[in-house]
């Protein structure tokens, strides 16, 4: 009988090894797994590489003088703020829409674009003498550096951007120089930001900076 009380051992054994070992919920991970949480893109956000396709379409047609064109990549619902040094003084800060944009274009006549750093004199220019001073004043499409919602140039203004424009993405195109004897005091920039429009992305302000006193 000392078989068959062996026999007896071995069964009860494995029943209470069975008992013991209880199974993992199918849906458990172990410590080295990562779970993944894939959440809605906010469509306030935009690619970098789609944004700088269309800056650079902007560029283009700034360059080429090509102010209907230009006209093309503004907010259809909202106007186009142009701020001719870092700090945006909403008050006295151009806003355009396309319509008004095109029709200074065309008349050529001369309207306020703000103040003049140092001097505080007013900004008294055409739009297109307006564009070639204080926005395309810079062969800013072969930029030296070029930066995605970061700023690049810093000067002794107030740089307001973040506050006046928190959820909009924004390209920067910077020179830091052209003639050595003013040891980079000549260092210019030109800021595209944009705002989401019915799955497109529009101008809604242009911001050029440079030296201050």
């Amino acid at each position: 009988m000392k078989w068959f009380n062996v026999f007896c051992f071995s069964i009860l054994t494995v029943l209470l090894l069975s008992c013991n070992n209880t199974d993992k919920p199918a849906d458990s991970t172990s410590s080295k797994d990562t779970v993944v949480i894939h959440k809605p893109k906010d469509t306030a956000t935009v690619d970098e590489g789609t944004l700088i396709t269309i800056a650079t379409e902007i560029l283009t047609a700034l360059k080429a003088k090509d102010y209907k064109a230009f006209a093309a990549y503004f907010h259809p619902t909202d106007s186009v703020l142009f701020s001719p040094y870092a700090f945006i003084d909403t008050k006295s800060a151009k806003k355009l829409t396309k319509a008004t944009f095109t029709k200074l274009i065309e008349e050529r006549g001369s309207v306020n674009w703000g103040n003049y750093d140092g001097s505080g004199e007013t900004i008294r220019l055409t739009a297109q003498k307006y564009l070639e001073k204080f926005v395309y004043n810079a062969d800013y499409l072969h930029a030296e550096k070029t930066a995605y919602n970061r700023i690049i140039g810093k000067g002794n203004s107030i740089n307001n951007l973040s506050e006046i424009y928190p959820k909009h993405p924004f390209l920067e195109y910077y020179f830091s120089g052209f003639d050595k004897k003013y040891e980079g005091m000549d260092w210019t920039s030109l800021r595209l930001v944009f705002k989401e429009h019915q799955g497109n992305h529009y101008l809604v302000a242009v911001i050029h900076d440079q030296w201050t006193t």
